[in-house]
Parts: structure tokens; C-alpha cells; sequence
């Protein structure tokens, strides 16, 4: 049974969802460069608005794709094998990586507020524990996120560049 209902491209919205989450996500990794290299507190109060912007989407997104479908991979076989593995992996990452975030915050028992429109209150009291596993996992998959990222990115440029396929086109909506 198909997980998804094939399309020839990805809808406007789920288009819409997919560059305004990627430039948010994007946006939350530079603003933790900017937070370490300069320790600011309104930058980390950005990223974590970023992150559950970022949780929000992707999960929205993961639902856009089963209501009106997702083109299938192109390519061979194993292509198509590689390009669905990676795709997973970076939905994991997209969700995972702003929970392990927020857990951050609620095991140093501190609220996330989200640019001050609401907020998600952390624990009464601090949980080390939590803290020290939720830190591990963020920092992992901080740098599992770059490798995906760049992976990503990467195999974009590649079909539309070498393989000459409709791969990113199909992205960008711009099938014929």
C-alpha cells in the first residue's frame, strides 16, 4: 500500500509550507552561530520561535503530503530507495531536532515563549537528567542535521545540473 498519493509535483501549498520552513529552519541555524559567537539572548529566543515554527510546519507538511499526495522519486530504483531514506531521515530531523530543543528548555524549567504569542511552560522544577539527554540529542542531531542539509541541497543541484531531471522543478512547481 502507497504511503502517499503519487502527483506529478508537490501542491502550492505544500510548496509554500516547504521554503517557508526551510528558510525558517536556516534561519535558526544561523542564529545559533550568532548566539555562540556573540551570546545573545535575543537570538536564542529567535531560534527557539524558530524551532516550533519549524515542528509546526514540517508536522502540517508530513499531513499536506498525505491529503494531496507527493510526486514519486525519479531515477533508478535504488535512486529512488536513496532519495526516499534520505527524505525520512530529514523529516525525523525536522521534527526531532525542535523537540529535543524544547526539551531543553522544559527540563531547565524556563517557558519557550514563541515571539511572544504563547508560550510552553517548562517543568516546576529543573530535571538534570532530562536536561543532560535532551542537550546530547540536540547536539547530535545538530550535526546530523548540517550532513542532511548539505545532502539535501546537494543531490537538488545534482538533478537539476547533471541529470537534467525535473527533480527541483518539481519543487518550484515549474512542470509543463
Amino acid at each position: 500500500m502507497k504511503t502517499w498519493i503519487p502527483v506529478k509535483e508537490f501542491s502550492p501549498t505544500n510548496r509554500v509550507v516547504h521554503h517557508i520552513s526551510a528558510v525558517m529552519f536556516i534561519g535558526a541555524l544561523l542564529l545559533m552561530a550568532y548566539d555562540q559567537l556573540f551570546g545573545s539572548s535575543d537570538a536564542m529566543l529567535l531560534h527557539q520561535s524558530f524551532g516550533v515554527i519549524v515542528f509546526i510546519l514540517y508536522f502540517g507538511r508530513i499531513v499536506l503530503m498525505a491529503w494531496f499526495g507527493k510526486p514519486e522519486a525519479l531515477g533508478t530504483q535504488m535512486e529512488q530507495f536513496l532519495a526516499h531514506m534520505a527524505h525520512l531521515a530529514l523529516y525525523g530531523i525536522l521534527l526531532l531536532m525542535p523537540l529535543s530543543g524544547l526539551l531543553i528548555n522544559v527540563a531547565r524549567a524556563r517557558d519557550t515563549s514563541v515571539f511572544g504569542l504563547f508560550s510552553i511552560p517548562g517543568l516546576a522544577e529543573r530535571n538534570m537528567d532530562l536536561y543532560l539527554i535532551a542537550l546530547d540529542v540536540h547536539s547530535f542531531l545538530q550535526w546530523v542535521c548540517y550532513l542532511l542539509l548539505f545532502a539535501h541541497v546537494g543531490a537538488s543541484l545534482f538533478h537539476h545540473f547533471v541529470l537534467k531531471d525535473d527533480t527541483l522543478k518539481r519543487m518550484w512547481g515549474k512542470i509543463d
